[in-house]
């Protein structure tokens, strides 16, 4: 089905639904600016009851009318996504499962996530792109934080995976990264780093105190923080795992490639799958979409991460006419029509390289 005739399908639906989105962001805006007065009156409530030491009673009663707010533009953006992205995912021929996502086993088995604590999987989207067929699932990385008033989960990475099939295979697993983030998204734990600023500006310390004589407070210096980076050094390490997957950096010629990249992989496997041509589509790739992404290649599969990606969460500020629909559409397909660009370049050139007709 063409974009055209898609559009004009769901024209019946837009005005409906825009009646609704207008209705809830006026309620919404009307409950926002009732919330100081709301605040105000059960303030003056409590005070002619004579209540003392109830204000974790009288906050909770204040953030109902926000907390109301919120719960009902969650609401409108569900529906949205059942009444608009379904039908334009099933258009083109993909099946959409809003509620749903890629499992975690799955998402880990592209070896492209770091450990989190919590994973939280939505937006499944199934289907062919070309010649190729693929899984993908926006997701969301959260690591456990312990504070002083209990534990808390927070969400260090998120961002969109895609798994496609490919009808050729790769004889070596080649990886890549945004230049300098690590082979793993995520990159560095902060627990860690803190850790090792904790032990570098102790060391600093003792050692401007024992440059100048100060002696006597060394210990307590050096034990305050070791104490200190001890909790952050822990949590950080509990947090790191062996990485899977080729870990050598492979050292490519082109400029643009290597300010854009780092690829990972045995050196010459690497260099003959990644010629020039190969890279400069990368390139093309990277700035078509906009975004930093991390890749795997191995066997007749491919994995592309995409960070911050959040593909069909609906502008609820944008009305809804057939302008937004198009606009909706393009971005959703985005990815995938420059993913299926790539890969036939790269399955082009495997084709030729086992004809002998590869190469620089």
């Amino acid at each position: 089905m063409e974009r055209e005739e898609i559009l004009a399908a769901l024209e019946a639906k837009l005005a409906p639904l825009e009646a609704q989105r207008k209705r809830e962001l006026l309620l919404a805006g009307a409950f926002l600016l009732l919330t100081p007065f709301w605040a105000y009156l059960l303030l003056k409530a409590f005070q002619a009851m004579g209540a003392r030491g109830l204000g974790s009673l009288w906050a909770l009663l204040v953030a109902i009318p926000p907390g109301l707010t919120l719960w009902r533009l969650g609401v409108l953006r569900s529906t949205l996504k059942w009444e608009l992205t379904k039908p334009l995912a099933e258009a083109l021929g993909f099946t959409y499962l809003p509620a749903l996502g890629l499992p975690q086993a799955e998402a880990e088995a592209s070896g492209l996530l770091p450990r989190a604590d919590r994973y939280e999987g939505e937006d499944l989207l199934e289907g062919r792109v070309g010649p190729f067929a693929f899984r993908s699932g926006d997701l969301a990385l959260y690591r456990k934080v312990r504070t002083k008033n209990g534990t808390r989960y927070q969400r260090f990475f998120s961002g969109t995976l895609y798994r496609f099939a490919l009808p050729f295979a790769f004889p070596q697993e080649i990886r890549l990264a945004p230049q300098g983030a690590g082979v793993r998204a995520g990159g560095a734990s902060p627990a860690l780093v803190l850790g090792f600023l904790a032990v570098f500006w102790g060391l600093l310390i003792a050692g401007l105190l024992f440059a100048e004589g100060e002696r006597e407070g060394l210990p307590l210096v050096v034990g305050g923080f070791a104490l200190l980076s001890l909790p952050f050094l822990l949590y950080g390490l509990s947090l790191w795992k062996p990485r899977a997957g080729p870990k050598e950096r492979v050292v490519l010629e082109s400029g643009a490639f290597e300010r854009l990249f780092d690829a990972y992989g045995d050196q010459i496997e690497a260099r003959k799958l990644l010629t020039p041509r190969v890279q400069e589509a990368l390139v093309e790739f990277r700035q078509a979409l906009g975004k930093p992404f991390w890749a795997a290649f191995r066997e007749n599969e491919a994995w592309i991460l995409v960070q911050g990606r959040n593909r069909f969460e609906p502008n609820l500020f944008r009305p809804l006419n057939q302008g937004t629909l198009a606009t909706y559409l393009r971005a959703w397909t985005k990815d995938l029509e420059e993913a299926r660009r790539f890969l036939e370049a790269m399955g082009l050139f495997l084709e030729a390289a086992k004809r002998g007709k590869g190469g620089g």
